[in-house]
């Protein structure tokens, strides 16, 4: 079978899904994730938190990291460089940003941080740690270059599959963030 293809064939039918989640989503969603991502973070204090500007139907992770900040971390989100790899750039609500080499907004800002925890938007995810994404591979060639870094997705619950099909090329995640709960991967707790 071509994992390639697919994949390529389930991609729709997963953003739909999430559209669903997300039109139907609550204030209440919003504040369980928040409480599920400080479960996981713990004392925020000097920590750096790596989000992601949110598009269409993507969780919002914007206030995940206004609350950070407020906790005394920094924050920073990624700008896709000229190799298609992310770099995470500082960036607090209110920076200006600019779109990078993906069309994507980033921030202006060049200083380049090594976030603790990133998180990751998806389509879908299984429970063996594999993330189903829009298919441009941006997050699986730079993930790898974050290997102290705790990786979590964040997702509706509903956005769980059964299986995903895994590719070489694929780069696991530690966990995913719900509206319900979190979900570890590998065994990883922290």
């Amino acid at each position: 079978m071509d994992y390639s293809k697919e994949k390529n064939r389930i991609r729709p039918i997963w953003k739909a899904k999430r559209e669903k989640f997300f039109s139907n989503a609550s204030d209440h969603d919003t504040e369980t994730f928040l409480k599920n991502f400080i479960s996981i973070a713990g004392d925020l204090n000097g920590k750096i938190i790596g989000g992601y500007n949110p598009l269409g139907s993507e969780v919002n992770c914007l206030e995940i990291l206004k609350y950070s900040v407020s906790k005394e971390a920094l924050t920073c989100l990624p700008y896709v460089n000229e190799k298609k790899i992310i770099e995470f750039r500082e960036w607090i609500d209110g920076d200006d940003l600019k779109l990078d080499y993906s069309n994507i907004l980033a921030p202006c800002k060049d200083k380049i941080l090594k976030p603790d925890i990133i998180l990751i938007p998806l389509l879908c995810f299984d429970i063996y740690g594999t993330r189903l994404g829009m298919g441009g591979g941006i997050y699986d060639r730079s993930l790898p270059f974050f290997k102290l870094s705790d990786k979590f997705g964040l997702a509706f619950s509903g956005q769980q599959a059964s299986h995903i099909y895994k590719e070489d090329h694929d780069y696991p995640i530690d966990g995913v963030i719900t509206e319900k709960n979190v979900i570890f991967f590998k065994g990883k707790k922290i």
